[in-house]
């Protein structure tokens, strides 16, 4: 499996001991109706994974980019002016202001793509009508109807929690503070409008929403042969045996 969604469910369904998420020829197969019913405790792990693995991935992802996406927003000497002004410490600065709401930005996004819209797909898709073009528009529509709808009002808070943050020169974010102002200036338009859900849509959709059918149609078509290149060349390295 390739992407953080994926390492994370792997990693995490072999920890809590349960099953990873629909992936791959998976989805096009009915649902295995023959096994035993998971106990409670199962199913309360089971739903932990579904959290986790997303949020996970979300927090890394964020880790990677939100300090770039907080350049784009101010500037690079802006944004160097107001890490200089809250004394950020080396985690703080490395992660970037507004880290809280770009990660459950990109859990939400994560989400859609990587356990809604599979789990959905395999279980609630009629059998007859599956493929790789169904599989294509279920995604889409995920994204678009649910993904991005939730997303944008992490992405309006993400943007006022770094104006928040510049205000003065420069003060630690209070989420809390941030959706107050923002109810109190603009109500809910302050989050959600549909002209930013339409501006979200055509920047995200085109590529987050196909990710599902990329990762579970066109992935897998060369996976074997990746993982397979990369057994050997471990093996060479290591001096193993290599596999054939």
């Amino acid at each position: 499996r390739r992407g953080p969604v994926q390492v994370c469910d792997r990693a995490l369904s072999r920890l809590l001991g349960v099953r990873c998420i629909p992936y791959g020829e998976e989805l096009m197969r009915r649902p295995d109706e023959s096994a035993a019913p998971m106990s409670p405790s199962e199913q309360a792990r089971a739903a932990g994974k579904v959290v986790l693995a997303p949020l996970l991935s979300g927090c890394i992802e964020s880790s990677v980019s939100n300090r770039a996406e907080a350049q784009r927003f101010y500037g690079i000497d802006k944004l160097a002016a107001v890490e200089a002004k809250l004394g950020a410490n080396p985690v703080a600065r490395a992660l970037g202001p507004g880290f809280a709401a770009n990660a459950s930005r990109n859990f939400i996004m994560a989400s859609s793509s990587f356990v809604v819209t599979p789990v959905l797909y395999q279980r609630l898709y009629p059998q007859e009508k599956k493929d790789a073009q169904s599989l294509f528009w279920f995604g889409l529509g995920v994204n678009i109807f649910a993904g991005n709808a939730i997303a944008i009002t992490q992405q309006a808070l993400w943007g006022r929690a770094l104006d928040y943050a510049a205000a003065g020169g420069g003060r630690p974010i209070s989420y809390a503070a941030v959706v107050r102002e923002g109810l109190a200036a603009e109500g809910s338009a302050a989050f959600i409008t549909p002209t930013k859900w339409v501006a979200r849509v055509l920047m995200n959709a085109p590529v987050q929403g196909t990710l599902p059918w990329f990762y579970n149609e066109v992935l897998p078509l060369g996976e074997g042969r990746v993982l397979g290149a990369a057994r050997q060349i471990s093996a060479a390295l290591g001096g193993g045996p290599r596999a054939v």
